[in-house]
């Protein structure tokens, strides 16, 4: 991931609580039996992530404005040796995030047509 990339949320559902802890909401991927069984017992057809203090103000960060090295400085003045190796560590986190589809990479801030600010269903 090149320094420069801007690390964006994803077009999802999330929240953010008074203490400034992030949880993000987004619909099961449910094969069809799986999606039978929830309709039959009425189950939550929505997974609620609950986000670390870390990768909360990682979440936060990621708001289409800010480039990876800008997220870097940010995680690293804020968590200082608690978050060392910085770089290893918020790139993986990010790394998780896209593999989810939770986030994406994007070049430029005005290739972001999404809404990214909080909201939950």
């Amino acid at each position: 991931m090149k320094i420069v990339s801007i690390p964006t949320r994803s077009d999802v559902d999330w929240e953010i609580d008074e203490d400034g802890m992030v949880t993000i909401i987004h619909e099961k991927l449910l094969g069809r039996l799986e999606g039978w069984i929830v309709k039959l017992f009425k189950a939550p057809s929505t997974l609620r992530r609950p986000l670390d203090e870390m990768n909360s103000y990682l979440w936060i960060l990621m708001d289409g404005k800010n480039t990876l090295e800008q997220i870097i400085v940010s995680l690293d003045s804020r968590f200082s040796e608690k978050i060392d190796p910085v770089y290893e560590r918020v790139t993986k986190s990010i790394h998780i995030f896209i593999d989810l589809g939770l986030a994406q990479i994007v070049d430029d801030p005005t290739e972001i047509t999404w809404e990214t600010e909080p909201r939950h269903c």
